[in-house]
Order: C-alpha cells, then structure tokens, then sequence
C-alpha cells in the first residue's frame, strides 16, 4: 500500500508533468488554430477569386461569343435570303439551304441550353454543400452558446463556494484518481493535436494547390476574352462582307 506521504509527491510530480504537456499542448492547438484560421481565408479568397473567373468566363466571354456565333448565323441567314433563284431547282436550294442554316441554329441553341442545364445542376450541388457549411456553423455556434450557458451556472456555483468546499473534502486519493484522468485526458487530445496539425499542413497544401488552379485558369479566361474580342472585329467584317454581297445580289 502506498505510503500517504509518497502519493502526495507522487501526484505532485504527475501534475507538474501534466503542466509541461498543457503547455505544449497549448503551444500546439494555438498554432493549429492560426493555421486553420489563415486556412479559411484563404479558402474565402479563393472563393472570391472563382467568382471573378466565373463571372469573366460567364457573363463576359460566354455572351461575347454567343453573340458572334448568332451574328454569324444571322449573315449566313441574310446572304441566303438575298439569293434570287431563277428556276425550282434553284428556289429548292435555297429553301433547303435555309432550313440546313436553321437546324443547324437550333442544334447549336440545344447545346448551349445543355450546357447551361450542367452548369445549373452544379451550381444547385454548390449552393447545397454552402448551406450545409452554415448549417455546420449553425450547430458550432450553438454547441459554444450552450457551453457558456452550463459554465455562467457553474461559475455561479463556484463563487457561491462549491469549489473550496471540494478542496477541503479533497484527499491523495482522490486527487491521484482525477490527476489520472487528467492525464489520459491530455494524451489523447495531443494525439488529436498531432492528427490535426498533419490534416491542416495537407489542406494548406491543398490550397496552395487550388489557388495556383484558380490563377491559371483566370489567366486562361482573360487569353480567351483577347481571342472573343479578335473573333468580335472579325464578325464585324463579315457583316460587312455580308451587307455588300446582299447589294450584288440584289
């Protein structure tokens, strides 16, 4: 049986030793915090950053190049109205040339209709993954509110003298028991500040990864917006060519 004198030195050894792990463990979850902290931000930053690149890629180039496509379809469409046949052969080929300009127009408006329902289905899939994330930080917030509900009550409890009542009733016994506990307590949450600190250095790659994605495809956006606006002048000119060539056919 162990000595009274010796449990009390030895729980005095075993708290100075849980002292030193709260300390590193503190070091530890502290850093892991500002990791995953400047994490987010950057996740936010990336966020805003596809945004941009869809909004560019989207709104912008997206509707610069259909208008040059429909423009195009549009002379093609004129030049054959022009047309002036002189015999049913030629009405036919005319007629059967519009129709071919027309369903292919159509093909194209199907397409484009099925990308635009991709894009639709994703974004509907996005906007789902952002509402469970709140809802996540929903329940988070909660979680801490509840915490410092119990804490008030127990804080209460204490200054109303709880606490120095369990100190007196305190025994080697007894404290030996909860250094214990608190000592396997503090080896598993290092186990999990180890865990934590691996999975925030791989996301912070991962980011890192990401962002270097998102900028490249940025810079491939604005190298087409160049390409759409060149293909823009172009059109420009073959509307030209067009209403000159509806003038000789006429």
């Amino acid at each position: 049986m162990v000595k009274k004198t010796d449990l009390i030195s030895e729980n005095k050894t075993n708290i100075r030793k849980n002292r030193r792990k709260i300390f590193e463990l503190d070091a530890e979850v502290s850093t892991t915090y500002a990791e995953l902290m400047l994490l987010l931000a950057d996740i936010e930053e990336n966020r805003s950053l596809l945004q941009r690149n869809f909004t560019s890629a989207f709104m912008g180039n997206r509707s610069i190049a259909i208008d040059n496509v429909n423009d195009l379809y549009g002379c093609r469409m004129a030049m054959l109205e022009a047309l002036e046949p002189s015999s049913d052969v030629q009405t036919n080929f005319k007629v059967r040339m519009l129709n071919q300009v027309r369903i292919e127009q159509l093909e194209n408006r199907t397409d484009l209709n099925d990308t635009l329902r991709d894009i639709a289905t994703k974004m509907i899939e996005v906007n789902q993954m952002l509402q469970s994330v709140n809802s996540l930080i929903t329940e988070a917030n909660e979680a801490v509110v509840e915490q410092g509900d119990d804490m008030i009550s127990e804080n209460a409890e204490w200054a109303d003298g709880s606490i120095r009542k369990q100190m007196t009733k305190a025994t080697p016994n007894t404290n030996a028991q909860s250094v214990k506990s608190n000592t396997e307590r503090l080896q598993k949450l290092l186990d999990r500040a180890h865990v934590a600190e691996n999975e925030a250095t791989n996301l912070v790659r991962r980011v890192e990864d990401d962002t270097k994605g998102i900028l490249e495809l940025g810079d491939q956006i604005a190298k087409r917006r160049e390409r759409i606006q060149a293909d823009r002048e172009r059109v420009v000119a073959n509307q030209r060519r067009t209403a000159d060539q509806i003038i000789k056919l006429k």
